[in-house]
């Protein structure tokens, strides 16, 4: 009986209150946000980055790298890794999921990290994982943090325990994708600071970001970890 009444309730939400494809507003089924052709088309491409000077190399961030534009010991302390790269298609999906109330793509972009493979085994040498944070203003305007929404799913998965408040930020600041290359580092000028100092000093944590563009947000996060006796930071983001 319950499982014909789901079944009959599923048909009248299909029929009355028909759902559409986030990204090309194709009707699809119930609980699902994207059309089969705009799945598809997410395919995982992974990026191996250095969150500094954003010099692309091989997997473990570009260390090895002679390449790179920052000095060799600044990769043993921070390395990056996303799932894609930051397509046309995949930042209107998370446009949408910041923006648009649309909460529940959360799922479908911490799937897109974890299809990817870049959480793998390296993942059981960080002992914390945060997310990038939000001002308080920005972040009760938005209703969650969407960073945040991310690491609890890949927590979930890789068993690191997730801080959500391990570091704050400590003013309002312009949105970073209206600012380029300087701009973006002066904009974020010590506005982060870690919470939780003793929890933080001597770990390795893993800090996720929607996003990296420039490096500049999780730059800025990285080096109030360090200043807390953070030992190693790994980013993880969507996209970059």
């Amino acid at each position: 009986m319950l499982a014909t009444a789901r079944s009959i309730g599923a048909a009248f939400v299909e029929c009355f209150l028909p759902q559409f494809c986030v990204l090309c507003e194709t009707r699809i089924f119930s609980g699902v946000k994207l059309c089969s052709r705009c799945g598809g088309s997410l395919g995982a491409d992974p990026v191996f980055f250095c969150p500094l000077c954003r010099f692309e190399g091989r997997r473990g961030g570009g260390a090895e790298n002679e390449s790179c534009a920052c000095r060799e010991e600044s990769h043993s302390f921070i390395t990056g890794r996303a799932a894609v790269r930051a397509r046309a298609e995949i930042l209107d999906l998370v446009h949408k999921f910041k923006y648009s109330g649309e909460r529940e793509l959360s799922s479908v972009l911490a799937r897109l990290i974890l299809d990817s493979g870049i959480v793998d085994e390296d993942f059981r040498n960080f002992q914390l994982m945060c997310p990038v944070p939000l001002f308080r203003a920005r972040l009760r305007e938005r209703g969650f943090n969407q960073s945040a929404e991310i690491a609890r799913q890949l927590e979930a998965h890789s068993g690191v325990p997730l801080i959500t408040d391990l570091v704050s930020k400590l003013r309002p600041t312009a949105e970073q994708a209206k600012l380029t290359g300087d701009s973006r580092r002066r904009n974020l000028l010590h506005s982060f600071v870690v919470a939780k100092e003793s929890v933080a000093c001597g770990k390795s944590v893993i800090l996720v970001d929607d996003v990296v563009t420039t490096g500049s947000t999780v730059a800025a996060c990285a080096e109030a970890l360090r200043a807390s006796g953070v030992r190693r930071v790994l980013v993880v983001a969507i996209a970059a």
